[in-house]
This record gives structure tokens, sequence and C-alpha cells, in this order.
């Protein structure tokens, strides 16, 4: 499709009495696209060049001139065409042109036609980042954009980082950063990737630059790592700077989180004395500082709720506790500080702690001290083991994490400075679902079931936030889970959301016509009811990346088939047992008797980042699991 897009653009333009103006001059015609930049891509990075200049301090000027070619609709997301800023970052100049196919202007905007907006994310009270943006809504494809934009900002806590290629189906013909540090002030760099690319490299006491050019669009690989740590990027941190006016100073993440510490966390729990007197009242009989701790999380959960605030010293100061306290509601910062200010009333020791918030795991860059992270959480020290806190939560159980924060490098932040710490990884054994059913298989094919389930670990986690929805959405997400079960009804829904225990208990009793097939006097069906493995993974043919599982889970399935009067099982298949070093699956039928059947189900994965080479055998591995869950019996009639 994509070729017969290029020939008619080659016989519109051979065809065409339009002059080729200078315009042409910057290679902005599509047809001249070379194939290596156009195969599998979306979109085509022309050419981007941000230079980054170190002024002082506290001032850097960032500018940025970015060509990009957009082939179809899925490209769209590619063209970056918006700025952000705040009081302390100020938008210098910014305006953007769109060419046609053969280079030809088609519309010009300058800074007057940009839009200009709150950055509002949908949940935030009030913050003062904004956005200048404009909207351009192709008409046809493909078409080029050249976007260009100087900004000044006198927070240099954070660096414009290099990222030359932000998705997959994007082609980069070339992508230039320059730092340029004419006052030699002190930079610590940090290159992540380079090694799988050829990237230029300059260096001089007063500036340094990457270059890099004709690298082909990405396509994604189930199953592997993020896209962060495929692609390569590199980051610059000034070791005195300044955020939002407030001077710092770091070379280390001790002095990093000490700086932080000191001006962004220290001094802000104070809390009325009718406040503390109520939490000491709320402990008094509790017998150890878990328990005391597990009253204050529960207690600030029913009394907040939470609400974004993106204010104070660029967003990364929390709000005074006693204002969270008074008001009822706050952000991760403010909620996280607050619970803090609540625990140091009864001299529980607990550390206010940045992470990258994400179902994919993104570390804490250990080795490269900056301002990092989007989220915060609340580290409490017990013993061997740790207690980790989501604040924001108003569900959560006590010292539960899912999916969102867990096994990360995270930042504590201590009066003495920063510490690198990693969150609670689950292992298999903990994120477990037991199931066990009562089945009730009739002549016409129908059947009814009655479903226990037992979910824990990250399989709670994904599954407690059901019982929050109305029953309409509860009884809808049970259909989507077994959607491979036609005309099923789902007749009442009973569940225990036990917080103590962080065990969710599902019961379920569902219905459904025509499940069993026909054949004759015979009736055939499929004995795993309520548990298919139904993904088919793709197969490469030359698999660039390592396979990851980024979370191991153990399931237990067990059955029990009361079948028509009048059948019995023609003959009991053997039992399937699999066994790799992803994990191991193992199904089997038994007759216990003329009238009853039993199926057994038990799957275990392992998580673990593995060789590419071992993808091919995970795939085929699945790929057993998946015929296997929908293999039939025979019940013939006597």
């Amino acid at each position: 499709m994509k070729q017969t897009l290029q020939l008619i653009i080659i016989l519109l333009f051979l065809s065409s009495s339009i002059r080729i103006t200078a315009q042409n001059d910057l290679g902005l015609q599509a047809i001249i696209l070379d194939s290596v930049l156009t195969k599998d891509a979306n979109a085509i990075v022309r050419s981007e060049d941000v230079v980054v200049h170190i002024n002082a301090t506290n001032s850097i000027t960032v500018s940025k001139k970015r060509v990009i070619t957009v082939l179809n609709k899925y490209g769209n997301r590619y063209t970056d065409s918006y700025e952000w800023y705040d009081p302390s970052k100020k938008i210098k100049n910014i305006q953007a042109t769109v060419y046609n196919a053969l280079g030809k202007e088609i519309k010009k905007y300058k800074k007057k036609d940009f839009k200009d907006r709150s950055m509002y994310d949908g949940f935030s009270l009030i913050g003062d980042n904004r956005m200048l943006y404009f909207e351009h809504t192709p008409t046809q494809y493909p078409y080029t954009l050249i976007y260009e934009c100087v900004t000044e900002n006198k927070s240099t806590a954070w660096v414009t980082p290099w990222y030359p290629i932000s998705g997959n189906y994007l082609s980069v013909e070339k992508s230039t950063y320059k730092v340029v540090n004419p006052k030699k002030i002190a930079l610590r760099y940090n290159e992540k990737q380079f090694k799988n690319y050829d990237i230029k490299i300059e260096r001089n006491d007063q500036q340094v630059s990457y270059t890099m050019a004709m690298i082909p669009a990405r396509e994604p690989e189930q199953k592997s790592p993020v896209f962060d740590k495929l692609v390569p990027n590199a980051w610059v941190a000034l070791q005195d700077f300044s955020l939002v006016d407030v001077k710092g100073s770091a070379i280390d993440w001790q002095s990093m989180g000490k700086w932080q510490y000191d001006n962004l966390v220290a001094r802000r729990d104070q809390l009325a004395p009718e406040t503390i007197q109520k939490i000491t009242a709320l402990v008094q009989d509790a017998t150890t500082d878990r328990e005391k701790a597990k009253r204050i999380y529960e207690y600030v959960q029913n009394k907040t709720r939470y609400i974004s605030v993106q204010l104070g010293i660029g967003g990364w100061m929390p709000m005074q506790a006693k204002d969270v306290d008074e008001l009822g509601y706050g952000d991760c910062k403010a909620l996280t500080n607050y619970t803090k200010a609540l625990l140091d009333t009864q001299d529980i020791e607990s550390y206010y702690t940045v992470v990258y918030g994400d179902t994919d795991k993104k570390d804490i860059d250990s080795e490269f001290a900056s301002m990092q992270g989007n989220h915060v959480i609340l580290n409490i020290p017990d013993g061997e083991k740790d207690i980790w806190l989501e604040c924001t939560s108003q569900t959560a159980p006590f010292d539960f994490i899912g999916s969102f924060t867990d096994d990360r490098n995270v930042l504590i932040l201590k009066p003495e400075g920063g510490e690198i710490k990693r969150t609670k990884k689950y292992t298999p054994e903990e994120n477990t679902v037991t199931t066990k059913a009562t089945i009730h298989l009739q002549s016409d094919r129908s059947f009814s079931a009655s479903i226990t389930s037992e979910s824990k670990g990250l399989q709670y986690y994904s599954r407690y936030l059901t019982s929050l929805k109305p029953k309409k959405d509860q009884i809808l997400h049970y259909k989507e889970y077994w959607d491979y079960v036609n005309n099923l009804n789902v007749l009442s829904i009973n569940v225990n959301d036990d917080k103590d225990t962080i065990s969710y208990q599902e019961n379920i009793r569902v219905n459904a016509t025509s499940y069993a097939t026909k054949a004759g006097s015979r009736l055939l069906l499929i004995p795993n009811f309520f548990n298919r493995y139904t993904n088919k993974m793709p197969k490469y043919e030359d698999r660039k990346t390592d396979l990851v599982i980024p979370r191991g889970y153990v399931h237990t399935d067990e059955y029990t088939i009361n079948i028509p009067q009048g059948y019995t099982l023609n003959s009991v298949p053997q039992k399937k047992e699999l066994e790799t070093i992803f994990g191991n699956y193992t199904c089997e039928l038994e007759k216990v008797s003329e009238s009853q059947l039993k199926f057994k189900r038990f799957l275990k994965i392992k998580d673990g980042t593995y060789p590419k080479e071992q993808y091919e055998e995970y795939r085929r591995f699945m790929s057993k699991i998946r015929i296997i869950d929908v293999s039939k019996i025979v019940l013939k009639q006597q």
C-alpha cells in the first residue's frame, strides 16, 4: 500500500506544472524518501536539532528545530506540536510550517496562531503549568511539518534530554543534540543504549554533541524490554542548579536527596494539637508500631481523597500537613507527607519516597543523581522488611503496593541524604488465583455453575477494584473475562475483599446455553470452563529484543463436573504435563464416578529476562497451553 502511495505521488509530481522552488532545496519533498526510512514507518524525522545553551546555574536556553514527514494518520502523534511553560519557563519564539508531499507550503503558524491553555490533566485541582499548541488537521498524506521553538528556563534542576527515537514505527534521517557550556559550569552526563547505534560524539571543554542518522523504524515485539531500555538517550545535569529560585548542588544521590529533603519536604509536617491528640487516642491500645501505622494509614484513607495540586517549587513541594488535615484532600506528595507527619507524632520512622509510577517497571537511575520520578509513596522500615504505603489510594490494603510501583529502584529522602532502595518484588507463589467450581451439565448442552475464587498478591491487585464498580459493570466484567463461553448469564455475584489478609474472594453463579456440541448421540465439550489461555503470540523470524516476563504467577483450578444422566465419559484423556525454564503446566481429567468428573489445571509462570533466542521456546510453551486448554472430551450416551 505504501509503495502504491509513493507511485501516485510520483505521477502527480511528473504531471504537475508546478515549478520546484527553493523550498525543495530543503529536501521537503516526500517523493525523495529513502526506502530504508519508509519501511515500517508511520512517520520520519527528517532532521532534529536541539541546542541546550547553559547561560548560568539559573538560566538555560533551549532551541529546537524538528522536520518530520508524516506518512499516514498513525504518524500524527509524532508531530510534537506543543510546548509547555510556567512562571519559570518562558517561550521566546515558536512557529510551525506545513508542506505537502511536493514540498509546497500549505500553512504557516506564528506564535499568535498557537492556542494557549492550562495543562489540566482531568484530576488536578490547580496548577500553574500551561501549554502553547496548534492543531493541524491533515487532508492528505504524506505531509511535512517544520516545528521551531526557543525557550528560556530559570529552573535548571532538570535539563531537556536527548531522545532521538520517541516511539515505534518512527524512523530518523538525522538527529543532533548539542550542549553549549561557555562558562564551563560543572556538568554530569549519562549516556544510555549507545553501543547498539552509530552515534557520533564530539566533546571539548565548552560543549558536547551527539549525532546519529539513517535509523530505520522499529517494530514492537511482544514481551520485550520497556522502550526506554531499547533506544539511545542522553541526560545532562548541572552540579550547581536552581529550581524556581531555590539553589541546589548535587553530585550523587546522597547529596541530591539531602537537598530535596531540606528544601522540599522538611518543616512541612506541622499539625494542630487536637489532631495529634486524636491520633494518640486512635493508637493508644495498639501493641506494635506496625499496628499503629496500619490504623493511621486507614485513618488517612477514610479522611482524605486524591486531588492533584501542581504548585509549590515547580510542583515538587507537598502541601503543608496541617492544610491536608483541614481540607481533606491532596496529591501524592501531600498525602504521603501528611501520613508521614501523623506517624511522626507516634515516633514511627517513615520516609518520603520518590518513584516512577507505571505498570511498566521503571527505575530511578541509581548511577545518575538528578530530578527524577513522577510519583511519591511512603517507606516504613520494619526490621529486615520494608513497609510500603500507597497514600493516594482510598482502597489499597496496608503494606500493599500493586504493579504501579512494585519491584523498582526508588529514592528515599532522609535528613542525612538520599538513599536508593528497591520496592517489594512479588514472587510467583505470592501472585495466586485459586479457583474451584461445581458444574452441572445438561443433556440439552447447557450448564449451570457455582464458582469460588481467591486471589492474592498482584492477582488481588488486578481484581479487587471490580467490587467497587456498579453491579451492571461487574456483570459485564465477568462476561468479558469468560467471553469464550457463548450465551453466558451471570446470576449472582458475592465478593469479599479481606484487606487484613490481602485476599479477594469471589463467589459467582452462572449458566449458559449451547455450551457442549451435539454429535449424533454424543456430547463434545471442553472441560476447562473458566480459565483458558487464549492469546496467540506472534512468531518472529529475526527476534531483536530479549524476552521479558515482568511478573510471575500461579493459577490453580479444580472443577467438579456433573454430567447428564444417561451419559458416560468415553475415555479418560492422558494427563498433560509441560516443564520449561519459564514455568510448568499440568492438566488432567479424572473419572470420579459414572456421573461425575474432576478437572484439574495448574500453571506457574516465572518472571525474568531471557535471551532473545529463547523467545521461540516460550512461544511454543504458551501455544501448547492454548491448545490443551481447549481440548475436548466425548460423553457417550449409554
